[in-house]
Formats: structure tokens, sequence, C-alpha cells
């Protein structure tokens, strides 16, 4: 069976980033992520713990759930960096989440100015079944 490829799950909504703390432990938590050719992008309010994490130790690991029957497992790690830039003038990112922002009581400038830290993940590896 071939290795899942990331491109192939990028419609998926939900995916876990785990960071890691200053005592070396993991702290998944979960995201809404848009593709960058390879590159994973993601928001995140300012001044969180997983930004501390990232800026602290910028490996990092990316993963989606399986499917009902425990399969399509795929799980990348990689460096985690911020840049500049809002979910609005992500491609791709209004497209896949702009309907949800109203459940989170949002508009889209809301959404940016909340959701202001934007983190890039570069893949390294990535393993799968």
């Amino acid at each position: 069976m071939p290795q899942p490829k990331l491109a192939d799950r990028a419609g998926e909504s939900i995916a876990w980033l785990t960071t890691v703390t200053p005592k070396g432990r993991p702290a998944p938590r979960p995201v809404w992520f848009v593709l960058d050719g390879e590159d994973i992008l993601l928001f995140s309010e300012p001044d969180t713990a997983k930004l501390r994490h990232i800026e602290a130790n910028p490996d990092v690991s990316f993963h989606l759930n399986s499917d009902e029957h425990g399969g399509s497992i795929l799980v990348v790690t990689g460096k985690a960096h911020v840049e500049a830039g809002k979910a609005s003038e992500t491609p791709g990112y209004l497209d896949k989440y702009g309907a949800h922002y109203a459940a989170l009581g949002l508009t889209v400038a809301e959404f940016d100015a909340k959701y202001s830290v934007r983190v890039r993940v570069v893949p390294e590896r990535s393993w799968g079944f």
C-alpha cells in the first residue's frame, strides 16, 4: 500500500499540531490548516503556549485523524516558525473555513485580528499507512 500524502488529505478540517513544552513533553493542539505547496499554514492567537513552545523549540509534528477503520494514518514532522500574514489573505483559507467564522461569532476582519499569528510548518519527514 502506498504511503499517504499530505496533499491527498488537504481537504480535512481538523489536524493536530504537537509542540514540545520546556519540560520536553508533547503538547498537541487541534488546528485548522491549509497547504502552501509542501508547507502547512495555520493561525493562532498571539501569546499562546503553542507559540512560546515554537519559539523555544521549532520541532513539531502534525498529524491527521485516522479513518473509521484506523487507517489513513499520516504524521509529518518538521520545523515551525511564525511569519507575517492574515488568514483572509492566505490562498484557500477563507474558502475552507470562512463559513465557520459565524459559529465562532466572528467576521472575517475579527478572525484576522483574533488569530493574527501565522505559523508555517516546513515538513522534513512523514510516515503513515
